[in-house]
């Protein structure tokens, strides 16, 4: 992970992508790699290489799907707050770079809050590599709108799914929040409140409010009309966000085919933001068979789709290893 997401500013909300595919991880194969290599080798010319200064060059003008990758890890999101607190969105695979991280923090927080948007697989699977909750000197507070978080939890680091269970091994101390009576709490001076999504089993958006500044996590949504209607529950929740990550998992044409599977195209994703006024969206859960390519591909198209409906809508991948400020 690059450096820079180990650096943080004190007053301000900071949000770190540890994980950003969808369904399960999907690392860069040996085949897609040499992929990337022989088309790098391709575009190469003799005066690219005649100094560390040209090389440079030449690799700063590189397609960004070429010169990088997207990230292969499921979804995890880490928010600083502005009093240092740190709040972790679900912990799929891309909690152990997260920890990791967090291991090499001179003055690491001293506890932890997961908020999870669901108990599917690629959502709770890194929870076990998650090194923190070891530790019996950290606190572990745990989140979700389901009153069955503890047992589920409990039941998927157990035999024969897992040889270290969490209740025996996890030796920090732990905390399950049941939100179901609470549609907001509040952690340092943010607010945090969440909102039923639909999706096979649900799912839950989760909306942190801190100085004036609004961010919104909203994977694993399957976007219908219902979710525009102006004068609907989204609109308190929703409107005038400014950064909204949001699942845009397929092309319009994937969706229709998968109906009812619990996700959204990027088209759908930039008209909802649009109709909610956000300033920002960041196309999230990325579909596992989907190279850098397809991807930045997408952005591209989704980038050109907002720009036809004359909107200022930014937009952006959600990517590994980046960071936004608010």
């Amino acid at each position: 992970m690059p450096d820079q997401i180990l650096i943080f500013w004190k007053n301000e909300v900071k949000i770190n992508f540890w994980g950003v595919r969808g369904s399960h991880p999907t690392p860069l194969s040996p085949e897609k790699l040499r992929q990337k290599i022989s088309a790098v080798i391709q575009r190469v010319k003799p005066k690219d290489l005649q100094s560390p200064e040209t090389r440079e060059l030449f690799l700063s003008r590189l397609p960004e799907w070429l010169f990088g990758t997207i990230g292969g890890n499921t979804p995890c999101l880490e928010v600083r707050l502005s009093d240092g607190s740190c709040l972790i969105l679900d912990a799929g695979s891309g909690i152990i770079g997260l920890s990791n991280s967090l291991s090499k923090e001179h003055q690491a927080p001293g506890s932890y809050h997961v908020f999870f948007s669901h108990f599917h697989y690629d959502h709770i699977q890194g929870l076990p590599f998650f090194m923190q909750a070891y530790n019996p000197q950290i606190q572990m507070h745990f989140y979700s709108p389901l009153e069955d978080m503890e047992y589920t939890l409990k039941d998927h680091m157990a035999h024969p799914y897992f040889p270290v269970t969490m209740q025996d091994r996890m030796t920090s101390h732990q905390y399950f929040h049941s939100l179901k009576n609470s549609p907001t709490i509040k952690i340092g001076n943010a607010t945090i409140s969440w909102q039923e999504l639909n999706h096979p089993g649900k799912a839950f958006a989760y909306k942190i409010q801190e100085a004036g500044k609004t961010f919104i996590y909203a994977t694993d949504v399957e976007l219908g009309e219902v979710d525009f209607i102006k004068d609907g529950g989204n609109g308190p929740f929703f409107r005038d966000a400014d950064f909204l990550v949001l699942d845009t998992m397929y092309t319009l044409g994937e969706a229709i085919d998968k109906y009812n599977w619990g996700h959204s195209s990027f088209s759908l994703g930039v008209e909802f933001a649009i109709n909610w006024n956000v300033k920002k969206l960041a196309l999230f859960h990325h579909e596992p068979k989907y190279d850098d390519k397809q991807i930045y591909s997408n952005l591209s198209a989704a980038k050109w789709y907002a720009q036809r409906q004359k909107s200022s809508l930014e937009i952006m991948l959600a990517e590994e290893g980046i960071g936004i400020e608010l």
